[in-house]
């Protein structure tokens, strides 16, 4: 049971440092939004930016490596860090990382994105900088862990790790002139995707048994090895091959993957949460990196399915909507506030499925999709705008229950 005897010192901490989900949360979906903004205007006009006939303004790897780069170490890390650092405290016992230390952790993360956004000081700062983000978290993260015992969850550890190994490879190739680093980018997608399933097993049959009033399955033991092992395999073999091209190998464990995780969701209850946006839509997100495991399987046995696609399936509809759908339940709980979300931010969870959809369908109607790509950005951006706007108040003010935290 987490104990905080200073409480007068506890309420000096400015509310939006109090815990790593208030500035990890808000300002990573805000950072979403105006990156997609951007990447939407370049696609849409590329010439847009250009100051004079020699001349254009771009971010730091030109503008298809920092999209991809960004909308995974800029945004997605952001979230993964700020619910780890802010779970540790419930599953430890021990004081979550907040104040001063928190808000340094987090400068790093803002001064890693201005200057990708803003290159002003040379590529190996920038890189430096970028790099730094995720040890520094892993580290702070460790320390609960050790100290608490808790040798479950040390499994995180060597996957921010690994996240840190392939945000500084893809810089490497960056400086060696590779400037779209796709093996990078397919294993950095894949390693988020792992934490993702390994964490919805966990907490997805927990919060609908809870809110339905039903009995949580118990997991089986060779379902969840195979469901989070498949993957697991297959994201160790891009990691070691680097390989974009077919691979009948992939083809079999993403297939497993995809069919373990289709029988692991099928045992928690989905159609009672149809009610319940909050519960629908981690199920729904679920869903959709279930097939998009599928795509990518029917890619690797040659089938004429763009990778491209299928990994867009998982960065939308597995990450973008997991992410809205869990910081939105999150930010209530964590604030002291009941655990029902408004009209706009369930329709904000349909934007990012549309998004999703859009994306992955885009190659496979036109021949020319950018325009799709635009609609595609536009969902993502109405969805997550959406969240910044009602959520701000919640996350830059106190606990309404006058808790810390």
């Amino acid at each position: 049971m987490l104990s905080i005897t200073d409480m007068k010192k506890e309420q000096k901490k400015p509310p939006i440092f109090r815990l790593a989900f208030r500035p990890f949360f808000l300002f990573g979906s805000l950072f979403s939004i105006i990156a997609l903004i951007l990447w939407a205007v370049f696609l849409n006009d590329p010439t847009v930016f250009i100051k004079n006939s020699t001349q254009a303004w771009q971010p730091y790897g030109g503008w298809f490596w920092w999209h991809g780069h960004e909308m995974l170490f800029g945004f997605s890390v952001a979230i993964i860090v700020g619910f780890l650092l802010t779970a540790i405290q419930n599953w430890s016992g021990l004081p979550g990382l907040s104040g001063w230390p928190l808000a340094g952790l987090f400068g790093v993360w803002v001064l890693a994105r201005l200057f990708m956004v803003f290159p002003i000081v040379s590529g190996e700062v920038i890189a430096i900088v970028d790099i730094l983000f995720l040890p520094l978290a892993a580290f702070v993260l460790a320390k609960p862990i050790i100290a608490a015992k808790l040798w479950r969850n040390l499994m995180f550890i060597p996957l921010l790790l690994l996240l840190a190994w392939t945000n500084g490879h893809s810089h490497y190739r960056l400086m060696g002139g590779d400037v779209f680093s796709l093996p990078d980018t397919q294993t950095t997608i894949l390693i988020i995707t792992l934490i993702i399933v390994i964490m919805g097993g966990r907490v997805i049959p927990f919060f609908t048994a809870n809110a339905t009033g039903t009995q949580k399955p118990q997991p089986l033991r060779a379902l969840e090895l195979l469901s989070v092992g498949s993957l697991g395999l297959a994201t160790l073999f891009t990691l070691v091959t680097g390989s974009i091209n077919a691979e009948p190998i992939l083809g079999v464990l993403f297939l497993a993957s995809a069919v373990a995780n289709a029988i692991r969701v099928g045992r928690w209850q989905s159609m009672l949460t149809v009610d319940n946006p909050l519960l629908w839509s981690l199920h729904l997100s679920y869903l959709l990196i279930i097939l998009s495991l599928g795509l990518i399987s029917a890619f690797h046995f040659g089938l004429e399915i763009p990778l491209s696609s299928a990994l867009h399936g998982l960065t939308i509809g597995g990450i973008g909507l997991m992410v809205l759908a869990m910081i939105s339940r999150v930010s209530l709980g964590h604030t002291g506030r009941v655990l029902q979300v408004s009209a706009l931010i369930t329709l904000g969870y349909a934007a990012l499925a549309l998004s999703a959809i859009i994306r992955v369908v885009a190659p496979l109607l036109s021949n020319h999709p950018s325009s799709l790509y635009v609609v595609s950005a536009a969902c993502w951006i109405f969805g997550y705008l959406a969240f910044v706007v009602i959520y701000w108040p919640v996350l830059t003010k106190p606990r309404i229950d006058g808790k810390p935290g």
